[in-house]
């Protein structure tokens, strides 16, 4: 067993080694504990009104308010809370006009009623100003069950919540609990409701979907400027759910975005069409433009998990999706070849065809000049299972990967920019933990924040990544790409104790060139870092 850290916070400025970089600014706050327990939901917050970290235990929120300039703590209030055992806490919204709302739900068995309220945060002051403003009521959510003790169970993941680009809508989606076990019987039955940035409510219904839940599966959901709501589905040709038509080898599914606007009975379906590709990973999303936008992750192959590259389309004023510029944009091979084995790199030469193994859609950015730029990680679940001689059973031991990002951009006319790909090889058993990345853009460019081992800092390409172990320290990198596609990477500290826990992709976007989130040094005591670019940052190496 690991020993827990036993140091004062005031020393995680000595423990973590700090890079002198002419392009970062890095700043460490006040330690703070939180009760062991204690759920964190969000940092919250902006330059003009502070910055709070809003966590949860039992009965009572947690507000922890700190100066932004100087990361100082400067109040802390703890508020009690009528939370009933059904009590489930959301999310923390983030419009743009310096609004923030706590969303929470609860479920009255005895009138099996499922309500969701938003508290207002006040984070001028560092307090609840509103409590308890009911959003919705509706019959039973279904949702993921999941253990609390040996004998009870609680749902929780019952809501979906989209923004749209401006931060000015807010779509929150349900499920409502089937009516008949029976998928081949069953119809879901989805409620969407759109919120303005006041959290005030713009329209809201229950819809029975077209397809019964054998063959439809829900995968994503959108709103647009209007109010209008979306929703991504994949539709099987049959119950049997085949991936692959026998008689034509083409693929057995296609999908549909459904929409939703405020006096309409029934939705309008919009079929996604790509010729007689296999759609790996699909999303919707709206641009600055505000029209729809639909990225998809595809591949020539029925079998396997690779991603030959991203089509692109947008739906027209008239209703009808239509390709988005070329539509089409495969992934060059001599980019796919750098950080690879030699092994690799032979198998992508002969591979007519060849394909990015086990990517996963992260970011949608969309420019304000039209272009867009898309990320992708490779990500992987591995389950193996061994014969443990001591209790003559077999146990399950799970792995978690996230390896390399593939930033992809297209610009305005709709054309390939150009592919990138950062090279990492992170693995632990708990989940995501330190692991994968947080982006954040600016008009100059794009950052990536991530841990990495310490000897991928100048790897070349033709080497691979060393590992970085979830939950073994780490080295805090910062990976930037320029709008022409130039990278460079820089370490921004060293965390040389292994028991300081930083978790990048958990950081919050601050202002338009910041990250801020927080070092845990012991189970219940943190840290705020902030990490700043510096403006007039420019960046040549490739």
């Amino acid at each position: 067993m690991k020993k827990l850290l036993i140091v004062p916070a005031c020393f995680l400025s000595a423990m973590l080694f700090a890079q002198k970089s002419n392009k970062f600014d890095f700043k460490v706050g006040s330690e703070y504990d939180l009760p062991r327990k204690t759920t964190d939901l969000a940092f919250i917050g902006n330059q003009k009104d502070g910055i709070v970290n809003i966590s949860l235990k039992k009965e009572e929120l947690i507000l922890v308010r700190f100066n932004p300039s100087t990361l100082e703590r400067t109040t802390e209030q703890r508020i009690d809370l009528d939370a009933t055992r059904n009590f489930n806490s959301e999310i923390l919204t983030d419009f743009y006009n310096g609004s923030y709302y706590w969303i929470h739900s609860d479920w009255d068995k005895s009138s099996e009623t499922e309500i969701l309220y938003c508290d207002k945060v006040d984070i001028a002051k560092g307090r609840i100003a509103e409590a308890n403003t009911k959003l919705l009521e509706t019959t039973k959510i279904a949702g993921t069950s999941v253990a609390k003790g040996f004998y009870n169970m609680k749902t929780t993941d019952k809501y979906g919540f989209q923004y749209d680009a401006a931060h000015k809508k807010l779509l929150i989606s349900y499920r409502l609990h089937p009516e008949q076990k029976n998928d081949k019987k069953n119809y879901d039955k989805i409620g969407l409701n759109v919120f303005d940035e006041n959290m005030k409510k713009i329209w809201g219904g229950e819809f029975t979907m077209p397809y019964t839940e054998a063959v439809m599966d829900n995968l994503d959901f959108s709103v647009d400027a209007e109010g209008n709501a979306y929703m991504l589905t994949k539709v099987y040709a049959s119950d049997s759910r085949k991936e692959v038509d026998k008689e034509t080898g083409n693929p057995g599914y296609h999908f549909e975005i459904l929409k939703f606007s405020r006096d309409s009975k029934k939705p309008a379906i919009i079929p996604v069409e790509l010729d007689n590709y296999f759609i790996k990973q699909t999303s919707i999303t709206e641009d600055s433009q505000h029209e729809l936008v639909v990225a998809c992750t595809y591949s020539k192959k029925s079998k396997g998990n690779g991603t030959e590259g991203v089509f692109l389309a947008k739906i027209d004023p008239s209703g009808k999706l239509v390709g988005y510029q070329k539509g089409y944009y495969q992934f060059p091979a001599e980019e796919l070849k750098k950080f690879e084995s030699a092994r690799s790199k032979r198998k992508i030469d002969k591979e007519e065809n060849y394909e990015a193994k086990n990517l996963s859609v992260r970011d949608i950015i969309l420019d304000k000049d039209g272009g867009i730029f898309i990320t992708c990680e490779e990500y992987q679940v591995i389950e193996t299972s061994y014969y443990d001689n001591m209790t003559h059973s077999y146990r399950r031991y799970i792995t978690y990967y996230y390896g390399d990002i593939f930033a992809s951009k297209i610009d305005a006319s709709g054309n390939f920019q150009w592919l990138r790909k950062i090279p990492k090889n992170q693995k632990g058993s708990a989940g995501r933990g330190t692991m994968s990345f947080k982006l954040i853009n600016d008009a100059s460019g794009y950052y990536f924040l991530y841990l990495d081992n310490l000897k991928n800092l100048n790897l070349a390409e033709d080497e691979t990544p060393k590992y970085h172990v979830d939950g073994y320290g780490g080295q805090v990198m910062v990976t930037k790409i320029t709008n022409d596609g130039a990278v460079s990477k820089d370490l921004l500290f060293d965390t040389r104790e292994e028991d300081i826990m930083i978790f990048p992709a958990d950081f919050y976007k601050f202002n338009s060139n910041q990250f801020i989130g927080r070092a845990r040094l012991k189970r219940s005591l943190f840290q705020p870092l902030l990490i700043t670019v510096k403006p007039g940052e420019v960046v040549s190496s490739k």
